[in-house]
């Protein structure tokens, strides 16, 4: 009787002990947010996902968890978002073959071996939790991680991974600087819906997004903070959870901008449930002094025209059909050019991707400043393109005004060159799709959605005069000073062939008697080897009298024209 008493009690001391012991077991090893869990994958799976939870409580994410990353050969990782007790290793299924059991939890930088089915010591685990993985106690989706506003040094970066790629990492450096990380980087943290991040404490110029080798990356990009990266559309986007999602905001330009440059403010914002979205541009000048450019309405986009050099903040306010707010600024500084020597392009008409009719006269003008050297005069040429790549043959010409006929529907390449008498020249590039059908705008007017003409349109009157900037939309600042007079025979109407008069004016070298913009251009296609002005006489094209024909001679017909 007395061993079978030793019996039982030695069976409950036992029970005891092993209640105990799992007890324990289950305290001791319970997950903290900003753990970091890893997993050996060597059963056959592809990829692996971590479900971890607490029995009555919350869960990393739905089944079947998260994603993790891989760190290195055959090891995987993810960041532990909550405090959680058990865990679940899976290829992305259920069922048999497809998952683990029920597991405890072995605590932070533990690895589990999916083939041997036991837990061990990761001896590569960093020694401390990386603070950008942690998230609110009990947070039950992982998207809660993510910031929508980046705050200090450090930089995050997210991708879209819509391109499909595994192994995610991000590599960051700068140039002549220092590096996140060895290539190819550091692994990124996956947030459920293909969007991945990654945060650094330091700022880089530059990263690289990559499946951890060389077979998919990207390009060398700009680090964008608080941006995420489509890696199929190879764009960036500002990175809003909010209701009232703001896509992107730009100036165009924003750098190189002189008083009368044309800037194109346009922003893009979306409603998570389709709800209309309203825009209102405007800026602030140095003193506070604030113009509004363009009232809410659905037009996301104006163009505003800058009358004073200064710093300037740009203000984009967004409002939806529901009540959302959001908001945007970025700084624009607008330089003086009245002393510039090189020449700048400050608008082109047409605006950009513009349509133009078939058969119709389309007209290009342009607005150009700087040139400040010499004889202080601008030239332009245009090259236009048509869509079967035939080109016109160009000159230059004191005319900031080019018109051509389109002769069949599809794009035309427009490249403008403007030219200061140093011969120092810029040149931009516009594309006009040409079309047989209706254009409800002229073609050699922005579209509706910049800012009216009118000068009262542009800054309202409640704004203190003393703050509010000049008015940037002046008629006279359309057409440049050096415009050739009206009387100016278009280019278009250069003789074929040069009159000859029995007695010739120095300068008037296709003489038809007398010396004007025709001459300058039978110089400029003389120096272009044109057949029909290969020989000019030094008596007649001489202008300037150093001995030869060249273009100084072209300038100085147009300094006589000019005072003439």
């Amino acid at each position: 009787m007395v061993r079978k008493q030793h019996k039982v009690l030695s069976l409950i001391l036992c029970l005891i002990l092993a209640v105990s012991a799992v007890c324990a077991g289950t305290v001791g090893a319970f997950a903290a947010s900003g753990d970091t869990v890893y997993c050996k994958l060597n059963n056959g799976w592809s990829k692996v996902y971590a479900y971890m939870w607490t029995d009555g409580a919350s869960e990393n994410a739905k089944w079947p968890g998260v994603e993790m990353t891989k760190v290195e050969d055959g090891v995987y990782s993810c960041p532990v978002t909550g405090n959680f007790a058990k865990i679940i290793f899976s290829n992305g299924n259920g069922g048999n073959g497809n998952q683990t059991l029920n597991l405890d939890y072995a605590g932070n930088g533990k690895i589990y071996d999916l083939s041997a089915g036991s837990w061990s010591t990761y001896v590569e685990a960093p020694t401390s939790a990386t603070s950008a993985t942690e998230a609110p106690t009990g947070a039950t989706q992982p998207t809660t991680q993510a910031p929508t506003t980046p705050s200090g040094d450090g930089i995050t970066v997210f991708l879209k991974n819509e391109a499909g790629w595994s192994n995610l990492h991000c590599y960051m450096w700068t140039d002549g600087g220092s590096k996140n990380k060895a290539w190819p980087g550091e692994a990124m943290t996956s947030l459920g819906d293909d969007v991945y991040m990654y945060t650094t404490s330091t700022a880089y110029e530059k990263c690289i997004f990559n499946s951890g080798s060389d077979a998919n990356k990207t390009g060398d990009l700009k680090t964008m903070d608080g941006h995420i990266y489509n890696n199929k559309t190879n764009t960036w986007s500002v990175y809003d959870l909010s209701d009232l999602q703001v896509k992107s905001y730009t100036a165009d330009p924003a750098k190189n901008v002189y008083v009368g440059t044309d800037v194109t403010i346009s922003a893009l914002a979306q409603n998570r449930n389709g709800a209309a979205v309203n825009y209102k541009f405007s800026v602030t000048n140095e003193n506070g002094g604030t113009s509004v450019l363009s009232n809410f309405s659905g037009a996301n986009s104006v163009v505003w025209t800058p009358s004073a050099a200064g710093t300037y903040t740009v203000n984009f306010d967004f409002k939806d059909a529901e009540g959302n707010e959001n908001s945007r600024s970025l700084t624009l500084k607008v330089e003086d050019d009245s002393l510039l020597t090189k020449p700048v392009i400050k608008s082109v008409l047409p605006l950009n991707n513009n349509y133009i009719k078939v058969n119709s006269t389309a007209t290009v003008s342009v607005k150009a400043g700087g040139g400040k050297t010499g004889t202080n005069l601008l030239f332009y040429k245009y090259v236009v393109t048509d869509p079967n790549n035939v080109k016109n043959t160009p000159y230059y010409t004191l005319n900031n005004t080019y018109s051509f006929t389109p002769s069949m529907a599809g794009v035309y390449t427009v490249n403008v060159f403007v030219q200061a008498s140093d011969n120092t020249t810029v040149t931009k590039t516009y594309k006009y799709t040409a079309t047989t059908g209706d254009i409800t705008e002229p073609t050699t007017v922005a579209p509706i959605t910049t800012v009216p003409t009118e000068p009262t349109t542009v800054a309202p009157t409640t704004v203190a005069p003393t703050t509010v900037a000049p008015t940037t939309v002046a008629p006279t600042t359309v057409a440049p000073t050096t415009v050739a007079p009206t009387t100016v025979a278009p280019t278009t109407v250069v003789p074929t062939e040069p009159t000859t008069a029995p007695v010739q004016l120095k300068g008037d070298v296709n003489g038809d008697g007398v010396v004007n913009i025709k001459d300058v251009t039978c110089i400029q296609l003389h120096l272009v080897d044109d057949p029909r002005y290969i020989t000019i006489t030094i008596a007649i094209g001489d202008v300037n009298g150093d001995g030869k024909i060249d273009i100084k001679d072209a300038t100085q017909i147009q300094i006589i024209i000019a005072n003439s």
